[in-house]
């Protein structure tokens, strides 16, 4: 079910982003070509943008694409490694948790106001943020649970290994 999941917000991804791609072509088309500029492609570049990122950033980024000190993480032994994913995942994982009230405060505030040409209500806009900030979370709270588990030791390993071949790509 889970990689069900994750192909379905692979496809949502893709979607917004392609949406994204197509408006700025017909934009440039539009505007450089037949010297006919739209008021409302720009803005919905901006906020597909925005969605997108936020998006990608909670459902599609890997672990291995954040950032990781693995300077320091390859020289731990086991137990320092696991110290360590769980230092990092409840720092990380708390403090995005943490944000989620007093984000969701401001974004459902921002109902009161419209994106300029379109009018969508700037809530919608940032609602993709409470999303990053929820899944990012999630994320480091069932790492934990993993690291606290009887298999703490092939989730450290997958880090040290992920780590390894984020380095060989580059």
């Amino acid at each position: 079910m889970l990689k069900q999941l994750k192909n379905v917000a692979g496809i949502i991804g893709t979607l917004s982003y392609g949406v994204l791609f197509v408006t700025f072509i017909f934009q440039v088309t539009l505007r450089f070509v037949f010297n006919k500029p739209l008021a409302w492609s720009d803005e919905l570049i901006v906020i597909l943008y925005v969605f997108s990122m936020f998006w990608a950033g909670a459902f599609m980024l890997k672990e291995k694409d954040h950032v990781v000190l693995d300077i320091i993480y390859e020289h731990l032994g086991a137990q320092g490694k696991r110290g360590f994913c769980i230092t990092y995942s409840l720092i990380i994982g708390g403090l995005f948790l943490w944000a989620i009230p007093a984000s969701y405060s401001y974004v459902s505030f921002m109902m009161r106001e419209d994106t300029p040409v379109l009018g969508i209500p700037f809530a919608y806009v940032f609602s993709a943020f409470i999303l990053f900030l929820a899944a990012i979370g999630l994320f480091y709270v069932r790492k934990l649970v993993i690291l606290f588990g009887p298999n703490w030791r092939e989730e450290v390993d997958d880090v040290a290994h992920d780590a390894k071949n984020a380095e060989s790509v580059e």
